[in-house]
């Protein structure tokens, strides 16, 4: 009964069934290793057992191995895996803050490298999304791919038998994100631009062929702008959400829309994440993995403005627009019952500083020094994740 349960809870990604062991758990390299919560009591009956997680390691790896932790809301005593636990906590369907994507990184590269036996385990609560966008992130931190849809591909091939890996945009946007500071060798620094307007074009249908969107702006745990809904008449084909005086924002930024008809109704529509840095210098994104990634529903599209998408708004702004499918929750209406296939989001920005990227000095290999793997990294800025024509040789696999 509890072998159903567990079989129904993992649903499409791969077990490992061997040994007496059937554990939610993929070999996504023969060192790296994708798994589901290792829970006690009563969840244990349905998700992996710890007791058993742990029993699968010391006989497998000995004392080769190291987890990470993934999950910000939950946790265990690390003293069963001997202390060896490091934690990336961020929120489950959202995309990590992207400042914790590097530590992370360079942490299991540290603990890759020490040792040719060494194995790591990164886990979340289902070991699938927020799994993915980290071991997708290490794969082109390592530069096994050019692209993250490469990684994210190849991810998916390896983690799940029907090949939907990491599925939610933004997951897959931040995947993105972090390529291209690989790729172009660019250093992140948080850039501030002004939101001046919102365009929703074509208008969702949940008021029998209208809406009445509002919706609201995050800064890492901040709600720094919460609008009121606007009336749209049926016979509208767009919306414009136009803001009194254009709203700051800065780094990672999630804006929520709901259908607000009247003040006891609040549906969610849908969401997404971005970060400015990505925006303001859209110019330098990797432009072959944008599109690969565009078609697969991940990818943002940021442009400067020209006099074909902007109305008498200064020459020095940008442009994010993202379609249907490339936003959280809105992408999942594969009948077209709330959203037409045409809907797509338009954020217009104006700049208020034109600073470069900066790139790394020195030597494009060097890396900074990775954070103690016994202690916790906080990521508290979230809300409520060599050459690619070239195989990964077994031989060297530990220093990936």
């Amino acid at each position: 009964m509890a072998s159903k349960l567990r079989n129904m809870v993992s649903k499409k990604k791969r077990r490992f069934i061997d040994k007496g062991f059937d554990l939610d758990l993929s070999y996504i390299y023969p060192n790296i290793i994708a798994m589901g919560f290792p829970a006690e009591s009563l969840e244990g009956v349905y998700r992996n057992k710890l007791e058993v997680v742990v029993k699968f390691f010391n006989e497998k790896h000995g004392e080769r191995y190291k987890v990470y932790n993934l999950c910000s809301e939950r946790n265990y005593d690390t003293t069963k895996f001997y202390n060896r636990v490091a934690h990336y906590p961020f929120d489950d369907h959202n995309p990590p803050r992207l400042e914790l994507i590097k530590p992370f990184c360079e942490d299991l590269d540290n603990w890759l490298g020490a040792d040719g036996q060494n194995v790591a385990a990164i886990h979340c609560k289902a070991g699938k999304g927020r799994t993915g966008v980290m071991i997708c992130a290490y794969m082109l931190h390592r530069r096994l791919y050019q692209t993250a849809s490469e990684a994210l591909d190849f991810y998916a091939s390896k983690r799940t038998k029907n090949r939907k890996g990491v599925t939610i945009p933004s997951q897959r946007r931040y995947v993105e994100y972090y390529g291209n500071l690989i790729v172009r060798e660019l250093e992140y620094k948080p850039t501030t631009l002004l939101l001046t307007r919102i365009d929703l074009e074509t208008v969702p249908m949940f008021n029998g062929g209208s809406c009445a969107p509002a919706f609201v702006i995050y800064q890492q745990k901040v709600k720094i702008f919460s609008s009121q809904p606007y009336e749209v008449a049926k016979k509208e084909r767009s919306v414009r959400c136009e803001f009194p005086l254009p709203v700051p924002i800065c780094g990672d930024i999630k804006i929520e829309f709901f259908n607000k008809p009247n003040k006891l109704k609040k549906d969610r529509m849908f969401h997404f994440w971005f970060n400015t840095f990505f925006v303001a210098n859209s110019n330098l994104l990797n432009s072959s993995s944008q599109q690969d990634l565009a078609n697969n529903g991940s990818s943002d599209n940021s442009s400067h403005c020209s006099e074909d998408n902007m109305e008498a708004l200064d020459a020095d702004c940008t442009v994010l627009r993202l379609q249907k499918d490339q936003l959280d929750r809105a992408n999942k209406d594969k009948t077209n019952k709330w959203y037409s296939p045409n809907f797509k989001v338009i954020c217009y920005f104006k700049r208020v500083e034109n600073e470069k990227p900066r790139r790394p000095s020195g030597d494009s290999n060097d890396r900074s020094s990775g954070t103690s793997s016994d202690h916790e990294h906080s990521d508290g800025g979230d809300i409520s994740e060599t050459d690619s024509e070239s195989e990964w040789d077994v031989t060297e696999i530990t220093h990936v």
